[in-house]
Protein backbone atom coordinates (compact mmCIF):
# COMPACT_ATOMS: atom_id res chain seq x y z
CA UNK A 1 0.00 0.00 0.00
CA UNK A 2 3.11 2.52 0.80
CA UNK A 3 4.81 1.56 -2.71
CA UNK A 4 1.27 2.41 -4.19
CA UNK A 5 0.66 5.50 -2.33
CA UNK A 6 4.55 6.98 -3.33
CA UNK A 7 4.23 6.10 -7.02
CA UNK A 8 0.73 7.81 -7.27
CA UNK A 9 2.30 10.70 -5.27
CA UNK A 10 5.63 10.29 -7.60
CA UNK A 11 2.96 10.66 -10.69
CA UNK A 12 1.00 13.26 -9.66
CA UNK A 13 4.18 15.22 -8.81
CA UNK A 14 5.79 14.78 -12.53
CA UNK A 15 2.09 15.60 -14.06
CA UNK A 16 1.92 18.83 -11.65
CA UNK A 17 5.49 19.83 -12.49
CA UNK A 18 4.73 19.43 -16.08
CA UNK A 19 1.78 21.48 -16.21
CA UNK A 20 3.58 24.15 -14.81
CA UNK A 21 6.77 24.12 -16.85
CA UNK A 22 4.38 24.07 -20.13
CA UNK A 23 5.42 26.90 -21.99
CA UNK A 24 3.11 29.16 -23.39
CA UNK A 25 2.18 29.65 -27.15
CA UNK A 26 3.27 32.67 -28.47
CA UNK A 27 3.48 32.16 -31.96
CA UNK A 28 0.08 32.14 -34.69
CA UNK A 29 -3.30 34.01 -34.92
CA UNK A 30 -4.97 35.31 -31.65
CA UNK A 31 -8.15 37.33 -31.41
CA UNK A 32 -9.73 39.01 -28.45
CA UNK A 33 -12.00 41.54 -27.01
CA UNK A 34 -11.04 44.55 -24.66
CA UNK A 35 -13.22 47.09 -22.66
CA UNK A 36 -11.41 50.69 -23.07
CA UNK A 37 -11.70 53.92 -21.41
CA UNK A 38 -11.65 56.11 -23.91
CA UNK A 39 -10.79 60.14 -24.09
CA UNK A 40 -10.78 62.31 -27.42
CA UNK A 41 -9.47 65.35 -27.80
CA UNK A 42 -9.68 67.86 -30.77
CA UNK A 43 -8.43 71.64 -31.25
CA UNK A 44 -12.15 72.67 -32.32
CA UNK A 45 -13.46 71.02 -28.92
CA UNK A 46 -14.01 73.04 -25.76
CA UNK A 47 -13.17 69.92 -23.53
CA UNK A 48 -11.89 66.55 -24.31
CA UNK A 49 -14.44 63.81 -24.23
CA UNK A 50 -14.50 60.60 -22.11
CA UNK A 51 -16.30 57.37 -21.88
CA UNK A 52 -16.09 53.83 -22.66
CA UNK A 53 -15.67 52.11 -25.34
CA UNK A 54 -15.58 48.09 -26.33
CA UNK A 55 -13.18 46.75 -28.92
CA UNK A 56 -11.98 43.60 -30.97
CA UNK A 57 -8.42 42.61 -31.99
CA UNK A 58 -6.66 39.94 -33.40
CA UNK A 59 -3.50 39.15 -35.31
CA UNK A 60 -0.77 36.77 -35.99
CA UNK A 61 2.67 36.43 -34.50
CA UNK A 62 4.74 35.14 -36.70
CA UNK A 63 7.18 34.52 -34.26
CA UNK A 64 8.69 35.31 -29.92
CA UNK A 65 8.92 39.23 -30.41
CA UNK A 66 7.38 40.19 -34.11
CA UNK A 67 3.48 39.93 -35.37
CA UNK A 68 0.97 41.94 -37.18
CA UNK A 69 -2.16 43.13 -35.39
CA UNK A 70 -5.34 44.64 -35.89
CA UNK A 71 -7.84 46.72 -33.81
CA UNK A 72 -11.58 47.87 -33.95
CA UNK A 73 -13.42 49.81 -31.24
CA UNK A 74 -15.97 52.12 -30.76
CA UNK A 75 -17.15 54.10 -28.03
CA UNK A 76 -20.84 55.18 -26.76
CA UNK A 77 -21.81 58.44 -26.27
CA UNK A 78 -19.34 60.64 -24.30
CA UNK A 79 -21.04 63.92 -25.14
CA UNK A 80 -23.15 65.98 -22.31
CA UNK A 81 -26.82 65.90 -22.07
CA UNK A 82 -27.07 68.17 -25.22
CA UNK A 83 -24.58 66.77 -27.64
CA UNK A 84 -24.04 62.87 -28.52
CA UNK A 85 -20.67 62.52 -29.16
CA UNK A 86 -19.32 59.01 -30.60
CA UNK A 87 -15.52 57.44 -31.66
CA UNK A 88 -14.06 54.47 -33.30
CA UNK A 89 -11.09 53.56 -35.31
CA UNK A 90 -9.30 50.52 -37.16
CA UNK A 91 -5.63 50.16 -37.20
CA UNK A 92 -2.87 48.19 -38.66
CA UNK A 93 -0.02 47.56 -36.61
CA UNK A 94 3.32 45.66 -36.80
CA UNK A 95 3.69 44.86 -32.91
CA UNK A 96 6.98 44.36 -31.44
CA UNK A 97 7.18 42.11 -28.14
CA UNK A 98 9.52 41.24 -25.58
CA UNK A 99 9.02 38.34 -23.73
CA UNK A 100 9.78 38.59 -19.94
CA UNK A 101 9.39 35.32 -18.87
CA UNK A 102 7.21 32.37 -19.58
CA UNK A 103 3.65 34.46 -18.42
CA UNK A 104 4.96 38.07 -18.70
CA UNK A 105 5.71 40.09 -22.02
CA UNK A 106 5.55 43.50 -23.24
CA UNK A 107 4.97 45.30 -26.32
CA UNK A 108 4.88 48.21 -28.41
CA UNK A 109 3.14 48.76 -31.73
CA UNK A 110 3.09 51.75 -34.08
CA UNK A 111 0.91 51.85 -37.47
CA UNK A 112 -2.05 53.51 -39.55
CA UNK A 113 -5.56 53.91 -38.69
CA UNK A 114 -8.86 55.27 -40.11
CA UNK A 115 -10.71 57.40 -37.70
CA UNK A 116 -14.45 58.46 -37.14
CA UNK A 117 -16.24 60.94 -34.70
CA UNK A 118 -20.16 61.27 -34.99
CA UNK A 119 -21.34 64.68 -33.46
CA UNK A 120 -25.28 64.58 -33.06
CA UNK A 121 -27.54 67.12 -31.67
CA UNK A 122 -28.57 71.12 -31.43
CA UNK A 123 -29.47 70.73 -34.97
CA UNK A 124 -26.77 69.18 -36.64
CA UNK A 125 -25.64 65.55 -37.26
CA UNK A 126 -22.28 65.74 -38.67
CA UNK A 127 -19.53 62.57 -39.20
CA UNK A 128 -15.83 63.83 -39.17
CA UNK A 129 -13.32 61.32 -40.47
CA UNK A 130 -9.44 60.52 -41.86
CA UNK A 131 -6.73 58.59 -41.36
CA UNK A 132 -3.52 59.25 -39.23
CA UNK A 133 -1.16 57.19 -36.72
CA UNK A 134 -1.35 54.78 -33.94
CA UNK A 135 0.72 53.93 -31.50
CA UNK A 136 0.90 52.09 -28.01
CA UNK A 137 2.49 49.72 -25.72
CA UNK A 138 1.37 47.20 -23.41
CA UNK A 139 1.90 44.38 -20.64
CA UNK A 140 0.36 40.85 -21.52
CA UNK A 141 0.27 37.64 -19.15
CA UNK A 142 -0.44 34.42 -20.25
CA UNK A 143 -3.00 32.91 -17.64
CA UNK A 144 -3.19 29.47 -19.46
CA UNK A 145 -1.11 28.16 -22.95
CA UNK A 146 -3.64 29.94 -24.74
CA UNK A 147 -5.46 31.99 -22.95
CA UNK A 148 -3.84 35.67 -22.03
CA UNK A 149 -5.18 38.77 -20.17
CA UNK A 150 -3.30 42.42 -21.86
CA UNK A 151 -3.16 45.60 -20.54
CA UNK A 152 -2.68 48.33 -23.07
CA UNK A 153 -2.60 51.99 -23.92
CA UNK A 154 -3.16 53.14 -27.48
CA UNK A 155 -3.47 56.73 -29.27
CA UNK A 156 -4.67 57.35 -32.62
CA UNK A 157 -3.72 60.76 -34.02
CA UNK A 158 -4.73 62.40 -37.28
CA UNK A 159 -6.73 65.14 -39.29
CA UNK A 160 -10.37 64.72 -39.24
CA UNK A 161 -12.59 66.66 -41.93
CA UNK A 162 -16.64 66.96 -41.93
CA UNK A 163 -18.32 64.54 -44.38
CA UNK A 164 -21.04 67.09 -44.65
CA UNK A 165 -19.77 69.98 -43.75
CA UNK A 166 -22.91 71.85 -41.74
CA UNK A 167 -20.52 73.78 -39.20
CA UNK A 168 -17.81 73.98 -41.47
CA UNK A 169 -15.17 71.47 -40.44
CA UNK A 170 -12.15 70.31 -41.30
CA UNK A 171 -8.29 69.81 -40.84
CA UNK A 172 -9.10 68.90 -37.07
CA UNK A 173 -6.62 67.23 -35.15
CA UNK A 174 -8.14 64.84 -33.22
CA UNK A 175 -6.49 62.40 -30.24
CA UNK A 176 -8.41 59.38 -29.33
CA UNK A 177 -6.77 57.85 -26.22
CA UNK A 178 -7.65 54.64 -25.08
CA UNK A 179 -6.43 52.78 -22.01
CA UNK A 180 -7.68 49.07 -22.31
CA UNK A 181 -7.85 45.74 -20.64
CA UNK A 182 -8.81 43.11 -22.84
CA UNK A 183 -8.34 38.77 -23.40
CA UNK A 184 -7.55 37.15 -26.27
CA UNK A 185 -7.08 33.41 -27.38
CA UNK A 186 -4.10 32.24 -28.90
CA UNK A 187 -5.09 29.48 -31.32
Amino acid sequence: MKKLSLVTISLLSILATTQVSAATDTTGFYVGGALNRVTVDGDDFTDSQSGTGFGVYGGYNFNDWFGLEANLFATGDLGDKDVDVSAGALSFTPKFTAQINDIFSVYGKVGIASMAIVLDGNGFDEDLTGFGWTYGVGVNAAVTEHLNIRVSYDVTTGELDADNNYLGLNDIDTDIKQFAVGVHYQF
